[in-house]
């Protein structure tokens, strides 16, 4: 946060009053290297303070830089006050107005947020804000030496060449640092973190809120660094060997290891000592001049903090561009999941929308069906009651007939006997009761069909459950009946007394019809397998279907059975379970059995949207629970909840 911003006015008061402060002390620190009359030192680390706190705190706290340089000016030089006054305000003008200006120019062409991201970000930075405008610096100082008599105009091109260098040096060494290490600790991230993203496949988003934290190994290594760094730059500007070539790699191993912190910290270091080294007359670039030799180091500085800034920019872009390549990494893995779950999706719902639609046909075919053989079975039922009338009406004519004729003449006799008149007599009017016993069959057949298919009950109604599950039971029955190498199958119903139930009848009678079928596949199957391992020579028993009303007796080899039973609990609750003998089903199974398109059947065989269907009904249309239990080798027991009464 910018302190300049806040409106407290303490508070930007403070700001102002520590970089004063942190000037004014680095400004004595380098005055110990004074080379030149007039004060001027070839390595001038205010300047760099100066240039990052600009950046760092914003502008407001230029005051604190003109103080710091003054006073640092003026406590160092003699004269009269009136002289010691104008020369410290000139150079304090200059040393003020040109970080300003730095300032805007860098946020102004390169971005205070690039500023050592990119390298053409840091050749940017190095012409602007470490040379071109410390020519004003220069400029404003050498002049105000000179004006003032504190140094000779004929020493005003060195003066101004030192100030330069000195002034370029410092912002070189000093602001990156400053602003690297300014920024908070949670921005840290070793290059090594980027090679753990992309062998583990996860996203900076999932390290967000991790705390950042070297490894052990990790700060051994740089102790480790650090401490190369620091004895080769000691015996290199304290012993005299000339082996400043070392410190190369030493960089470049704290700039690929550790980032930009370890490259500013290691430059700043080696700077450190070399500038102690040379001052005591020690290291490789020692002349008979100590003005000469210091202009020298600050050429060594400048390349060798131009160079590893640029590294650290080239490995920053590299890590910006992993970034980059793993977010639209994991960009692209997100939508294609989109992609594919919404085509799950959509799949799921057309398929759903297919079977809805077919069972919606098969009721629409039911209740058509219902309907065309209703009349005519109608017709034939109410005829029926006459012709037996009618036939009972000629039977007592003939009878009549017999009795006063009962010797009719050779033809009638003859006709008598063809016909087997007694036989006919009495078989007609057993012929004609179970026509009619058949016509009231066919009639409470079409009755169940109506009420199973239900197309003109959309809404919810009052029904009787029980009539629901008949009806099922009524188009199923064909499959309870034994065929070649399946038994028939036993069902047994246990109602109890349930009242009417507010449901979507249709919608129930599909959860019934689906849940009745897979027990009816789950027994067949079951049989199937046991007629395939059956190997003895005994004919087994052919049991023939039948629905009753009270529990079967346990065999050797059981009847495929279906049980099916009702009750009240909680006084509105309507309890259905429906169980089955067969196989159970394994833990696996059960995880995945409401599912959609999860089937066990073999292709061709199944959609696997039956019982997911059924739960939507169950759970979502009836606000009800649909629950499985079952076990290997202890059957199926599917047991279906819903409100009698719907509150809401």
């Amino acid at each position: 946060m910018k302190f300049f911003a806040l409106p407290k006015s303490a508070v930007r008061l403070t700001a102002v009053v520590f970089v004063a402060v942190i000037y004014y002390s680095a400004a004595k620190l380098g005055l110990l290297l004074v080379s030149l009359p007039g004060n001027v030192t070839p390595v001038w680390p205010p300047a760099g303070i100066a240039l990052a706190a600009i950046l760092r705190l914003g502008y407001g706290v230029w005051p604190g830089i003109w103080l710091g340089e003054f006073l640092a000016v003026s406590t160092s030089i003699d004269g009269s006050p009136a002289v010691v006054f104008a020369v410290a305000s000139g150079c304090a003008v200059g040393d003020a107005l040109t970080p300003v200006l730095g300032a805007f120019l860098i946020r102004r062409f390169i971005g205070y947020s690039n500023l050592l991201n990119r390298v053409s970000s840091v050749f940017k930075f190095v012409l602007i804000g470490g040379m071109l405008i410390w020519l004003i610096a220069a400029s404003f100082g050498t002049t105000s030496m000179c004006l003032g008599g504190i140094a000779p105009w004929s020493a005003y091109k060195a003066i101004w060449w030192t100030w330069w260098l000195g002034n370029v040096g410092g912002v070189l060494v000093f602001t990156p640092v400053l602003l690297i290490w300014s920024q908070p600790i949670s921005n840290f991230r070793l290059p090594i973190l980027d090679w753990a993203l992309l062998k583990t496949g996860k996203t900076r988003q999932q390290f967000k809120n991790r705390k950042f934290k070297i490894p052990n190994l990790k700060l051994v290594e740089a102790v480790l660094l650090g401490v190369l760094v620091m004895f080769v730059s000691y015996i290199t500007f304290r012993r005299g060997y000339p082996i400043e070539y070392m410190l190369i790699p030493l960089l470049v191993w704290a700039t690929f290891r550790f980032g930009q912190r370890g490259a500013t910290l290691s430059i700043l270091i080696v700077s450190g000592i070399a500038i102690l080294g040379t001052v005591k007359g020690f290291g490789p670039f020692v002349r008979e001049s100590r003005n000469e030799s210091l202009l020298l180091l600050d050429s060594f500085i400048g390349a060798v903090a131009v160079t590893t800034l640029v590294l650290a920019a080239a490995i920053a872009e590299r890590e910006q561009a992993q970034n980059a390549m793993l977010q639209s990494e994991t960009n692209l893995r997100e939508k294609a999941a989109q992609l594919e779950f919404t085509l799950r999706d959509l799949q799921q719902t057309q398929a759903k929308l297919i079977q809805t639609e077919k069972m919606s046909s098969l009721g629409q075919l039911v209740a058509g069906v219902a309907h065309e053989i209703n009349n005519p079975v109608n017709f034939i039922y109410g005829n029926l009651t006459y012709a037996d009338q009618y036939t009972q009406d000629l039977l007592n004519l003939l009878s009549l007939y017999q009795q006063h004729y009962p010797q009719p003449v050779a033809a009638i006799q003859d006709k008598q006997e063809v016909i087997d008149l007694d036989f006919l007599m009495t078989d007609l009017p057993k012929l004609l009761s179970s026509m009619k016993v058949g016509a009231n069959r066919i009639q409470q057949i079409v009755l169940s069909l109506r009420n199973f298919s239900r197309v003109d009950e959309s809404g919810m109604k009052s029904v009787d459950i029980h009539d629901g599950l008949d009806s099922t039971l009524l188009i199923l029955q064909n499959r309870f009946k034994a065929r070649s190498g399946h038994p028939g199958i036993q069902v047994i119903k246990q109602y109890g007394s349930l009242p009417l139930v507010e449901c979507y009848a249709g919608q129930l009678n599909q959860v019934f019809m689906n849940i009745l079928a897979n027990a009816i596949d789950a027994l067949e199957l079951e049989t199937g397998n046991l007629e395939l391992r059956d190997e003895c020579t005994c004919s087994p028993p052919n049991p023939q279907s039948s629905i009753s009303h009270s529990p079967v007796t346990t065999q050797e080899s059981p009847i495929p059975t279906i049980s099916i039973s009702t009750k009240v609990r909680d006084d509105n609750l309507a309890v259905i379970k429906i169980a089955d003998n067969g196989s159970g089903m394994t833990e696996n199974v059960k995880k995945q059995l409401f599912d959609p398109f999860f089937t066990t059947k073999p292709i061709g065989k199944g959609t696997g949207l039956g019982l997911a269907i059924s739960y939507q009904i169950v759970v979502e249309k009836h606000q009800g629970n649909l629950k499985c239990i079952s076990e290997v080798g202890q059957g199926t027991q599917f047991i279906i909840e819903i409100p009698i009464i719907h509150k809401n």
